[in-house]
C-alpha cells in the first residue's frame, strides 16, 4: 500500500516510516523542511518537501491509498493559554486541505494523531471514548474539532477515518519539555533528577514504538476506523518514572526530592479497552524495557551523522 505521511521528519514520523516499510508499504514522506526530510530517503521511502498547499498536495498524494497525518501544532510555553488562533491554521485548515486532497487522490483511509488533551479534569477517570470530552486547553479543543471533522467527512465521502488520542509520548528525539523527557535528559548528562512537591503525581505515558504500532494497526485493511485512546492504560508517578529513568540510564540513586508533600493526587489516564478489540493493539513496551531501549537508541544515534532513530 502507498502511504503518505505528513510531519514525517518529526518525532513520531522518524519511527513510523521504517515500521511502515517493514510492513511492506511504500511511503511518501511529506514535510516543510527539505533538509530534515533528506536523511529519511531510502528504500521504500520517497521524500517530498511541501508547503501543504492544495496544488502541491494534489501532486504529492497521487497514487496514495492511505494518509497518516502527524503534522500539527502543539501547545508552547509562550502561548496565550486562552487563544485558539495559533492552532486554527495548522490543526484545522491544513487538515481540511489534506483530507480533500486525499479524497480526490482516491485514498481509502485517513489516520490522524489526536491527543489526550481532548480530556480534562471535568471527565471521569479513566477517560473513555464513550465520554463527551471536555478539552484541557485550546490545543485540545483543536484536536477534538479535528476528530469531529474527520468523522463528518468520512461519513460523507466513504473514506475510513481514524483518530488516535495519544497519551504523552516519549522516546529519543522527543522535545525536552514533558517531565519524563526532562528526567531522561538529566540522567543522560549524569545530573540529579529533581522532584518538587508530591512524587505521587501521575501521568499517562506511552513509548513511541507502541505509538507507531497503533498507527500501523489503524492502517490494516480490516481496521474499523473511529476514535481510539492510545496510552498505557494507567498512570506512572513522578517518583516511579524518575527511579526507572535513573536505572535505565546508569544514573541510579541520583535523585532529589525538594519540598516533599503528601496527600491525594489526580491520576488522569485513558482506558485502552476499545483499542484492544478494535485495533488489536495494546502496549508491549513496559516502562523499564522502553527506557532501556530509549537509552540504547540515544547512544546509537550519537554515533550516526544524522542522529536519526
Amino acid at each position: 500500500m502507498r502511504v503518505a505521511v505528513t510531519g514525517a521528519s518529526g518525532f513520531i514520523g522518524r519511527y513510523l516510516l521504517p515500521a511502515l516499510v517493514g510492513e511492506g508499504h511504500e511511503v511518501v514522506a511529506l514535510g516543510r523542511d527539505a533538509d530534515g526530510l533528506r536523511p529519511l530517503q531510502g528504500d521504500g521511502v520517497d521524500v517530498r518537501a511541501t508547503d501543504y498547499g492544495a496544488g502541491d498536495l494534489a501532486e504529492a498524494l497521487k497514487g496514495a491509498e492511505a494518509v497518516v497525518h502527524l503534522a500539527g501544532r502543539r501547545s508552547q510555553r509562550e502561548d496565550d493559554p486562552l487563544s485558539f488562533r495559533p492552532f486554527a491554521e495548522t490543526n484545522l485548515d491544513l487538515l481540511e486541505t489534506l483530507f480533500f486532497a486525499a479524497r480526490d487522490a482516491g485514498a481509502a483511509s485517513f489516520v490522524q494523531a489526536s491527543s489526550i488533551a481532548v480530556y480534562s479534569g471535568a471527565n471521569a477517570v479513566p477517560y473513555t471514548e464513550a465520554q463527551t470530552p471536555v478539552p484541557l486547553n485550546p490545543y485540545g479543543l483543536s484536536k477534538l474539532t479535528s476528530e469531529h471533522l474527520l468523522t463528518l467527512w468520512g461519513g460523507k465521502t466513504g473514506v475510513r477515518t481514524t483518530s488516535l488520542r495519544l497519551a504523552a509520548s516519549y522516546g529519543y528525539g522527543e522535545r525536552i519539555s514533558a517531565v519524563l523527557m526532562r528526567f531522561a535528559d538529566a540522567a543522560w548528562r549524569g545530573q540529579p533528577l529533581i522532584i518538587r512537591g508530591n512524587g505521587r503525581i501521575g501521568i499517562d505515558q506511552i513509548y513511541v514504538r507502541d505509538v507507531v504500532r497503533a498507527f500501523v494497526a489503524a492502517l490494516a485493511p480490516d481496521a474499523p476506523g473511529g476514535v481510539f485512546n492510545v496510552g498505557a492504560g494507567r498512570v506512572f508517578t513522578l517518583l516511579e518514572m524518575a527511579e526507572a529513568v535513573n536505572l535505565a540510564f546508569g544514573n541510579d540513586g541520583n535523585l532529589r526530592i525538594e519540598d516533599p508533600q503528601d496527600g491525594p493526587v489526580p491520576a488522569p489516564h485513558m482506558s485502552i479497552e476499545a483499542a484492544r478489540p478494535g485495533l488489536g493493539w495494546e502496549p508491549r513496551w513496559p516502562l523499564a524495557r522502553a527506557l532501556s531501549d530509549f537509552c540504547e537508541t540515544w547512544r546509537a544515534a550519537e554515533t550516526r551523522p544524522n542522529g536519526n532513530a
